[in-house]
């Protein structure tokens, strides 16, 4: 059973979090957690589809208790939403990352480390024991990817998270033109919003600017722009065969995220795949994409094989959760809400997003009558995007 927890009533929504991280961040990393790809149309699908989602109430029934927790992978996490992967999640607050795992331990809720943060992954499962997962790009070369996978199991990591749509690296308008890229190398423009936010400009030169440790020993050329070494670190379009030699290296959990077609989504249920994330990565790889909700709606009535459904995108709400829910997803994940909390407000930021998330998935499974999270279903649907 989840209770409802306090929390800063003067940031009651992940909304009024985003509004005042804008203010406390330098432009280029607001932009880094914010932006998507062209014209982010395929961001903006995302919310679109799960606001068109209607649920319809059921009364005459006591919902002075509800449960909001879910079982996944021989766990019981407290509530259906977790932590989305992000990568370089300490450019947008020193300690973000860290501050995220403590906030999931102490929620019950999973974590999801990017193969490309800033933080040692080994501190983030000593952080956060039981509620760890790692989120992999694929490797090119087959020996960077056994030793990558070999060090995620030894960590500790209980789920292992592949991710699939990123064949090739995103041409980000707001990224070219904020010149970012890592080690942040200075200029005028980086210099001025650093010098224009100097709480976060104090705390980063403290902690030391962020970068990939967890495979800066795999990458060639240092001053390479984001998405140029993210294309050369990463495999060209993630195979079928690749996917069964993963299959066949670890030892937990796989779960496979970015999937829209229903054919790819059967193929991966074939090769032993324990869940699947619905997602077009937050719109930030090709704007045309469909949104996330729409796919999972087509995938969970197409296929009826035994996997576990996730949704990742567009989730800024405990009512887009549930939203998620009615369509048949079990967990969801948000990487921008959470993000906004500990740039809004640092470390306890997180809780906070936490908190919210908590409450307001409470709230509206109560208000619909549904006294269990693993309860909701098509049956609350009204309409669908």
């Amino acid at each position: 059973m989840t209770q409802t927890r306090a929390y800063d009533t003067r940031y009651p929504a992940v909304a009024d979090l985003k509004d005042r991280a804008r203010k406390r961040l330098p432009k280029f990393a607001f932009d880094y957690l914010e932006a998507a790809i062209d014209n982010e149309l395929g961001k903006a699908r995302n919310r679109a589809a799960l606001q068109d989602v209607q649920l319809i109430p059921r009364y005459l029934r006591d919902v002075s208790t509800v449960d909001t927790s879910v079982d996944i992978f021989d766990h019981s996490y407290a509530m259906p939403c977790g932590v989305a992967p992000v990568g370089l999640g300490n450019m947008m607050w020193p300690g973000a990352e860290l501050a995220l795992a403590a906030a999931a331990q102490k929620a019950n809720v999973p974590y999801v480390l990017s193969s490309f943060s800033t933080t040692p992954m080994e501190d983030i499962v000593n952080t956060a024991p039981t509620v760890s997962w790692f989120q992999l790009y694929v490797p090119r070369r087959r020996q960077h990817m056994q030793q990558l996978i070999k060090r995620v199991q030894e960590a500790g990591f209980r789920t292992l998270v592949v991710t699939v749509d990123v064949p090739i690296g995103a041409k980000r308008n707001r990224e070219l033109k904020n010149g970012l890229k890592l080690p942040l190398s200075p200029s005028t423009s980086l210099l001025w919003q650093c010098m224009t936010h100097p709480n976060w400009a104090l705390r980063s030169l403290l902690a030391g600017w962020p970068d990939f440790v967890n495979i800066q020993d795999y990458r060639d050329d240092p001053k390479q722009q984001l998405a140029d070494f993210i294309s050369s670190f990463a495999m060209a379009g993630v195979t079928a065969q690749r996917l069964q030699e993963i299959r066949g290296l670890w030892q937990g959990p796989l779960v496979i995220k970015g999937l829209q077609h229903v054919d790819d989504m059967a193929q991966a249920i074939d090769i032993g795949v324990d869940g699947i994330v619905v997602s077009n990565h937050g719109g930030r790889q090709l704007d045309a994409a469909v949104a996330s909700a729409l796919s999972l709606q087509n995938a969970t009535s197409a296929l009826s094989a035994e996997v576990t459904w996730m949704l990742d995108g567009g989730i800024r709400s405990g009512l887009d959760v549930v939203r998620a829910l009615a369509l048949g997803a079990k967990m969801t994940f948000s990487g921008r809400s959470f993000f906004y909390g500990v740039g809004a407000l640092g470390a306890k930021g997180a809780d906070q997003v936490m908190a919210i998330f908590a409450d307001e998935i409470a709230r509206t499974l109560g208000q619909l009558g549904c006294v269990n999270a693993a309860a909701m279903g098509r049956d609350y649907i009204a309409s669908t995007p």
